[in-house]
């Protein structure tokens, strides 16, 4: 428990082969958001692997064409998982290319991004996409955007 007080490291303070009586105070650590133990993307409802597999879905679709249109949460989050896609493919070795095939899931469009994206992104290391809202969707009133590579 504890407070937001200044919390004293007893390893910094002793060093870790310190086997004297227990100290009266410890390092504290604030709660993680959502419930313990489970994995979250911010904003989305539903289990992690069913949000997992929707992502890995959209980075294929937008590695595919382009740009889509999705919502504005979907696309804000979609952009840091597609930036990791092409930081793999500029990096361009066998490990990279692994990760890349496992979380997109067209194996030539795998490929096709690792031989064009060195030179297209070879001036950049991050913010490949670009999020522009739109209207919003008539039957629910839900937040559109188009994500688009840059």
């Amino acid at each position: 428990g504890g407070g937001y007080g200044t919390k004293i490291d007893p390893f910094a303070e002793f060093g870790p082969q310190y086997w004297g009586p227990r100290l009266p105070y410890g390092i504290s650590h604030r709660d993680k958001h959502g419930v313990p133990g489970t994995r979250q993307i911010p904003g989305f409802k539903g289990s992690w692997e069913h949000n997992k597999q929707v992502m890995r879905s959209l980075t294929t679709e937008l590695v595919k064409h382009g740009r889509i249109k999705t919502s504005r949460q979907r696309a804000k989050f979609l952009g840091s998982f597609v930036d990791r896609m092409i930081v793999l493919a500029k990096r361009g070795d066998d490990l990279s290319r692994r990760e890349a095939g496992e979380w997109m899931m067209d194996q030539k469009l795998v490929d096709n991004l690792f031989k064009q994206a060195p030179e297209r992104y070879s001036d950049k290391t991050s913010g490949f996409t670009l999020v522009t809202q739109t209207m919003r969707r008539q039957p629910d009133s839900a937040e559109q955007a188009y994500i688009e590579l840059v």
